[in-house]
């Protein structure tokens, strides 16, 4: 019996892994998207204050805690690709793990924007305009 309730934990959190993993993209690939036809909607979860200081090109700021004030907003973005970041990841998780569900198509950037000012990629300053 206490081996069937190991195995089943087991197999349990292999599929929690699985449900919860991430797609993620580079962000010299999202470099490279951004100068195509068909870019992705870029999403900077962090606070107004954190987007004012610097923010990647043609990002909207959504707040990761304020996912519902912009469920008009998210919504029209439903069918294209979202790539997510925030300063180091932690935000950017919860706020994919709480569109996934709902059928968004999501790539959290890697490494966030600590990864991005790393590699002396620009930034725009200044509020959002969404």
């Amino acid at each position: 019996m206490v081996s069937f309730i190991k195995t089943m934990t087991i197999l349990l959190l292999i599929y929690s892994c699985q449900i919860i993993a991430q797609q993620s993209i580079a962000h010299n690939e999202l470099l490279i998207n951004q100068m195509s036809d068909q870019a992705h909607i870029i999403v900077d979860v962090r606070s107004a204050e954190e987007f004012a200081q610097g923010h990647i090109k043609g990002a909207i700021n959504i707040p990761f805690n304020q996912i519902e004030q912009h469920e008009n907003l998210l919504e029209q973005y439903k069918s294209s690709q979202l790539v997510v970041y925030c300063r180091s990841g932690r935000r950017a998780g919860i706020f994919i793990e709480s569109l996934a569900p709902k059928g968004f198509n999501l790539l959290h950037l890697e490494g966030d924007m600590n990864a991005w000012l790393k590699a002396n990629l620009p930034v725009i300053t200044g509020p959002s305009v969404d």
